[in-house]
């Protein structure tokens, strides 16, 4: 391309640059090529977390079956892939796990068992107490939440025959839990029966306080009630 100088004389006139289109092309390349490893490493973390669902949905039922021959054992947490464990949220099975966990801690502390000083009972009891009481104040599934009232009457119920001291107001304590957990989940047949077994501790204890008595000698009759029978409950 050529402009006419004054004179008549014409003068070449230098192409436009193409650099910034080269630019250009060069960064749409490069951002192509990032979403593309972006998409990719997507891709992966969808496949493996594919592989991780699959384990949780074995690893449940499966590690229901082992906990009721080995109670002890670490149960509910499968070998994943992806860290951080994203599919258990995705799956919405932490919850799940939780209540089970806390119910394995009660059955490992024995509650059938009495009154007791050994730190491999008393921690799990305690343990089991915490952890049910946080399922009680904030699981999102109605049904869990009266397990865990009715489980955490259980304990109550449970140290009403071995402890020395306040039994009738474990008893009471009992009752209300039991009867919490049935206005949650009218179908808690679990909280009914515990609830009827406390109603007639509670008037047992009335009659002996009636007669002149205090608190009974713990571990008396009935003292394997609805607080050992429940304890090791399944799912």
């Amino acid at each position: 391309m050529s402009r006419r100088l004054d004179g008549g004389a014409q003068v070449a006139q230098a192409p436009a640059s193409p650099a910034p289109k080269r630019e250009f092309s060069r960064r749409r390349r490069a951002a192509l090529a990032a979403g593309a490893v972006v998409c990719f490493g997507l891709a992966a973390v969808l496949v493996l977390m594919a592989v991780d669902a699959t384990r949780w949905r074995a690893a449940l039922p499966r590690d229901d079956v082992r906990y009721r021959a080995a109670p002890e054992e670490t149960l509910w947490h499968p070998s994943l892939l992806v860290p951080g464990d994203p599919t258990r949220f995705v799956l919405g099975v932490g919850d799940d796990v939780r209540f089970r966990e806390a119910v394995q801690s009660l059955r490992q502390g024995r509650l059938d068992l009495g009154f007791t000083s050994d730190p491999t009972l008393a921690l799990p009891r305690a343990e089991a107490q915490s952890r049910l009481a946080k399922i009680a104040q904030g699981d999102g599934s109605a049904q869990r939440r009266a397990r865990a009232i009715g489980l955490l009457g259980v304990i109550s119920f449970a140290g009403s025959f071995y402890e020395t001291r306040g039994q009738a107001e474990l008893v009471a304590e009992a009752v209300s839990d039991f009867q919490a957990a049935i206005a949650i989940d009218p179908a808690n047949d679990e909280a009914k029966a515990n609830l009827e077994q406390a109603l007639q501790r509670r008037k047992a204890l009335s009659a002996l306080a009636g007669a002149g008595a205090t608190d009974p000698t713990p571990g008396g009759a009935g003292s394997r009630g609805a607080g050992a029978a429940n304890s090791g409950s399944g799912y």
